[in-house]
C-alpha cells in the first residue's frame, strides 16, 4: 500500500445511493487542488480529491465506482481507512492572489472546488471577489447543502440543476447546464481568473463561454482528476502526450493541456472511423 498509514473514520454521510462523505480524522492538509491515495488492505487503492483544507481531519467525497470505493462504501464510522498522500499539482494559489476567481464545479468535481473555498475563507483578504457556479443533476443530487449555505452569506453563489423534478425547494436554484446559468450572470472578467473541475464537456463548454466574453485562455485552469487511476503513472491510463494527470497534474493551465486533449480526440476518430 506503498506506506498508507491507517486513520479512523469520524463521520459518513450519505448524499445519494452512490455517493458519501467521509470525515476522517488525521492532520494531513493537502493544498486545495491535491489528492490522496485512499487504500483497503486486500482490495486496492485510488485516488481521491481532497474536499477540504483543515489540520484536523480530511473530507473525502466520494463515488462508487469502481473495488475500492465499492469497498469504501462498506465501511462504517469507526472503521479504519489507509491514506497515503498528499500527490499531486494543486490550483495556482500564488497566482489567485488579488485577483476575481470564477469558481466553477459539476457533481462530484465540487471536492477540490471545495477545498479552495475553504482556503479561500481562511485567506479571504488575498482574493477579490469570488464567483461560485455549481451545477447538479437534479435537486436529489445537490451536494455539501450546508456549506453551499454557508458560502452564500460570503460569496456570489449560483446553483444550476440540468433539470427540476420538484414542485417546490427552499433551496434556490436556476433550471440549465452551468454554463448556460454562468452565461446570463456574467461575471467580472477584468482582473479574474476561472478554475473548475467536472465533466470534460462541461469544463469545456464553461471554458468556450468565458473565452468569447474576452477571458484570455491562460487565466484558465482545469483540474482533471476524473481521469486518474493508480495516482503515481504506472497504469497509464491518465497519459496525454506526453505528460501524466496523475503526476504532472491534475490541475492544468487550460492552454496548456488544450492541444493534449485535441491530439487525444483526434486520434480517437481515426481509430473509430477505422474500425
Amino acid at each position: 500500500m506503498f506506506n498508507s498509514n491507517p486513520y479512523k473514520i469520524n463521520e459518513i454521510k450519505t448524499f445519494t445511493k452512490d455517493i458519501k462523505l467521509f470525515k476522517v480524522k488525521c492532520n494531513i492538509n493537502p493544498l486545495p487542488g491535491e489528492f490522496l491515495e485512499v487504500s483497503i488492505p486486500g482490495i486496492g487503492e485510488c485516488p481521491l480529491a481532497s474536499c477540504s483544507y483543515n489540520s484536523n481531519y480530511i473530507d473525502l467525497l466520494t463515488r462508487n465506482a469502481g473495488n475500492v470505493t465499492s469497498a469504501v462504501f462498506g465501511l462504517k464510522k469507526g472503521d479504519t481507512i489507509y491514506i497515503r498522500g498528499p500527490h499531486g499539482k494543486a490550483w495556482p494559489l500564488k497566482k489567485l492572489k488579488n485577483k476575481n476567481l470564477i469558481l466553477v464545479a459539476g457533481g462530484t468535481g465540487l471536492a477540490p472546488i471545495t477545498s479552495l473555498i475553504e482556503y479561500i475563507e481562511k485567506n479571504r483578504d488575498d482574493f477579490k471577489e469570488i464567483y461560485i457556479y455549481l451545477g447538479f443533476r437534479n435537486e436529489n443530487y445537490i451536494l455539501l447543502k450546508d456549506r453551499i449555505e454557508k458560502w452564500k452569506k460570503k460569496f456570489n453563489v449560483i446553483i444550476s440543476l440540468d433539470k427540476k423534478i420538484m414542485k417546490t425547494d427552499k433551496f434556490k436554484c436556476e433550471i440549465g447546464f452551468v454554463h448556460e446559468v454562468l452565461a446570463k450572470h456574467n461575471p467580472n472578467l477584468k482582473n479574474s481568473i476561472a478554475l473548475m473541475c467536472g465533466p470534460e464537456i462541461m469544463m469545456q463548454c464553461v471554458t468556450d463561454n468565458l473565452i468569447s466574453k474576452g477571458l484570455k485562455p491562460s487565466k484558465i485552469y482545469w483540474s482533471l482528476e476524473r481521469r486518474m487511476e493508480c495516482g503515481f503513472g504506472s497504469c497509464g491510463r491518465c497519459q496525454l502526450q506526453d505528460v501524466y494527470v496523475c503526476k504532472d497534474g491534475p490541475v492544468f493551465r487550460y492552454d496548456i493541456i488544450k492541444p493534449k486533449l485535441d491530439n487525444e480526440n483526434s486520434a480517437n476518430e481515426i481509430k473509430i472511423g477505422g474500425m
